[in-house]
């Protein structure tokens, strides 16, 4: 099934379409809806903040999505400004926590012109976050950039392990299927 039907593509074929960015973090002091737009808005069905919230996190940042290639797991990297102190003593007391906490990405179609949103949410890039790093600018600037991590985050790293007949033996004892890596094996039909 095609992520965007016809009557979507055709929309996103037009002169005049400006694309909004949606987070939904799942932090431990609770869930978070962020956008990287301006003021509070609704799309599918539940309340997004945006940079106008005062005192609150503000999704100010989103490095491009990218295609994942071979070999090669996608992370997206964000940005949130608008830390009060308060704030940043919580990240820094909960980075453990944080570390893992799901984080979805969506991505809408918007029409400027009208100020309506014209293609709702499609999910683009489920993931998790990444241990945040704490930033400060002088006396008045502070930020935390996290990783979102796709799920094939981990699937760069080796399994620990050879293989061999006896290795493939120590994780599963029992399997013989082992003793067959390496062997040419020829199949004969008779039928």
């Amino acid at each position: 099934m095609a992520l965007f039907p016809e009557a979507d593509r055709q929309y996103l074929s037009g002169p005049h379409v400006a694309r909004l960015w949606f987070a939904e973090l799942d932090l431990p002091s609770g869930l978070r809806r962020l956008h990287n737009g301006v003021g509070r808005i609704t799309v599918g069905g539940h309340e997004w903040t945006g940079i106008t919230n005062p005192g609150g996190l503000h999704l100010v940042q989103l490095e491009e999505v990218e295609e994942p290639r071979f070999g090669q797991a996608p992370s997206v990297g964000l940005t949130l400004g608008g830390i009060t102190k308060d704030a940043w003593k919580e990240i820094k007391t909960m980075a453990r926590e944080i570390e893992g906490a799901r984080c979805d990405l969506f991505w809408a179609a918007f029409n400027p012109e009208y100020a309506e949103v014209e293609i709702s949410l499609k999910k683009m890039f489920p993931g998790k976050l990444s241990s945040p790093a704490l930033h400060r600018q002088g006396i008045g600037v502070r930020f935390a950039t996290f990783t979102v991590e796709s799920l094939w985050q981990s699937q760069n790293y080796p399994f620990g392990g050879r293989w061999n007949a006896s290795d493939q033996e120590r994780r599963y004892p029992g399997d013989k299927g082992g003793q067959f890596i390496g062997v040419k094996v020829v199949e004969i039909f008779n039928g």
